[in-house]
């Protein structure tokens, strides 16, 4: 019983073990550990989304009033077989590539798009002591790699040589880049709160607040909405806006399945990423006494509620223009995410060393309040001032064009 307390550490100390009993250098035993680690951690990502996939229908199918995959001639029961059905279509269609592409960077798109989805797992902590890498600056890494996503979406679109491909990606890249902003300050706020770039830091020392979800509602809603532009979520699916660009950046790949699977798994780490940063991660009752509670209990709990929420989200909310998209991103984002880091900035300073968890929780959800009654306010002046300006542009440009006419 002992044995299943701490599952994942406990296979990982009997392996290595078994390794060293068989007579192999210490060398090859940490080489073969590391190996087998970083395959099996590439797994998870990889086959999640099969279920991810599943679940997603499911949930649609009940906004919609629709019946779902039950009752799909090949589904299996309850649709389970469905998505291996689906898997091996995709997987096995035709491989063609347009005669005017980029042959190479054409391959390569895909490949990067699911390479860069799979990295980001190698220092997110999914339990006590499981991590791929406890790097100093883990946050940092996961920041830098998000400029990968934005390499692949140019990459498709320019290596198809087609219009709406490359239509779709340009704007897929401005998204990309105007979200990155908002979402790095947001994240330089739980990181200049926790003063540590670790991951495992930030779970941590969330022991001293009640969850940053709710000492810092603001940073978790600017958070929130930046993450939904990576896997191409409503209200910012510009990538794949059917009426304007066909099916997106993929327009001209005949089997798209590594991007879909990119799009289920980059959901699913900006969701264990929002589920570490503002949900305490894999902390949670009895994890103490139980470890595996925490990476298969707790941290899927709240995995699968962050991800609920983005679906919920996607499938309530219309798609914005790329022009609105920037203007959300550029005018009102990145904007109040600076006020907010000021805002936790003085709020930490008027903290004693010794204040409680519950004190310190309080103090900062103050300082958002406050900021809500003052700063939204005054964007919200500035926006209604900038439209009353572009309606007068409007009007007073209609004459001019009757009269040209």
């Amino acid at each position: 019983m002992e044995f299943l307390k701490d599952l994942i550490i406990n296979i990982g100390q009997w392996f290595v073990a078994l390794l060293a009993d068989a007579g192999l250098p210490d060398i090859w035993v940490q080489v073969i550990t590391l190996g087998v680690g970083a395959f099996t951690l590439a797994l998870v990502p990889l086959a999640t989304p099969f279920l991810l996939i599943l679940y997603e229908r499911k949930v649609v199918a009940r906004i919609a009033d629709r019946l779902g995959l039950n009752n799909s001639a090949y589904g299996g029961p309850y649709g389970l077989l469905q998505v291996p059905d689906d898997a091996i279509k995709m997987f096995t269609k035709e491989d063609s590539v347009p005669a005017t592409a980029d042959r190479w960077v054409f391959n390569s798109a895909p490949v990067v798009c699911v390479t860069v989805a799979v990295l980001i797992w190698g220092v997110i902590p999914l339990g006590p002591g499981v991590i791929g890498s406890d790097l100093s600056i883990g946050i940092f890494y996961i920041l830098s790699l998000g400029a990968g996503s934005v390499v692949a979406v140019l990459m498709a679109g320019w290596g198809s040589n087609n219009e709406y491909s490359l239509a779709a990606a340009l704007c897929g890249v401005a998204t990309l880049i105007s979200r990155e902003i908002p979402l790095v300050l947001s994240v330089m706020a739980v990181v200049m709160v926790v003063g540590s770039f670790s991951m495992p830091d930030i779970i941590a020392a969330q022991d001293q607040y009640a969850w940053f979800l709710f000492a810092m509602p603001w940073t978790a809603l600017i958070f929130l909405a930046s993450i939904l532009s990576e896997p191409g979520r409503r209200p910012f699916e510009t990538v794949k806006a059917d009426s304007e660009v066909v099916a997106g950046y993929f327009t001209a790949y005949s089997k798209f399945g590594m991007f879909y699977l990119a799009e289920f798994m980059n959901q699913l780490a900006m969701s264990i990423l929002f589920a570490t940063l503002f949900l305490g991660g894999w902390r949670g009752p009895f994890v103490e006494q139980i470890p595996i509670l925490g990476t298969v209990l707790w941290l899927a709990i709240k995995t699968l509620f962050v991800m609920s929420v983005i679906q919920l989200l996607h499938y309530s909310l219309p798609r914005l223009r790329t022009d609105q998209i920037l203007a959300v991103t550029w005018k009102f984002l990145t904007p109040l995410a600076l006020v907010n880091i000021c805002v936790l900035a003085l709020a930490g300073k008027t903290l004693p060393p010794n204040a409680g968890p519950w004190t310190r929780t309080l103090a900062f959800l103050a300082a958002n309040i406050g900021m809500t009654l003052v700063v939204l306010p005054i964007l919200a002046a500035r926006d209604r001032a900038a439209r009353r300006r572009q309606e007068q542009i409007r009007r007073a440009a209609q004459p001019s064009s009757r009269k040209h006419k």
